[in-house]
């Protein structure tokens, strides 16, 4: 066996160790918004591909005192650009902007105290990303924009920003 294979099997190992700890329930839309900026102009002379710029942050919160049952929440903000950002023109022509919330419910099991945080807040987004990504497509193509390709999105190095932020 190769080192790749190896380390993929590995990779494997400890994330379906991971997920039997972490038990996803129902996936939700909680809110949503868009604004169309400058219509009906802005359609007049749209780029075929927009610049998207995304804000994404993850909330987690205890359903109860003493149940493992905790809400997930995807925090989702992506504004479409005429052009992408450059050092000359940083803020280039707003498109759109829209805001999403993707819940979903989700249940511990025999998950040890130092494992909590990563379960929720990598894990169980890294579970709601797919579904929250078509809806914010979803959103963007049905007001009338150009649809661009949403990479996916690492949660772990999402995490590590924010501890090295506090």
């Amino acid at each position: 066996m190769s080192e790749q294979e190896s380390t993929d099997t590995s990779n494997r190992t400890g994330r379906v160790a991971l997920e039997t700890l972490l038990v996803s329930g129902t996936q939700y839309l909680k809110s949503s918004s868009i604004a169309s900026i400058g219509a009906p102009e802005v359609f007049y002379s749209l780029p075929p591909r927009p610049h998207v710029g995304l804000r994404i942050d993850v909330n987690a919160r205890q359903l109860g005192d003493d149940l493992p049952n905790f809400e997930v929440s995807l925090m989702i903000q992506g504004v479409g650009y005429r052009t992408s950002p450059t050092p000359e023109t940083p803020e280039p022509e707003t498109l759109y902007n829209i805001e999403l919330i993707y819940s979903g419910l989700f249940a511990l099991q025999n998950a040890k105290q130092d494992m909590i945080e990563t379960l929720l807040l990598v894990e169980a987004p890294r579970q709601l990303f797919p579904s929250a990504r078509h809806l914010l497509l979803n959103l963007i193509r049905e007001a009338g924009f150009p649809v661009a390709n949403i990479q996916p999105v690492d949660f772990n190095a999402l995490l590590q920003s924010r501890r090295a932020q506090s």
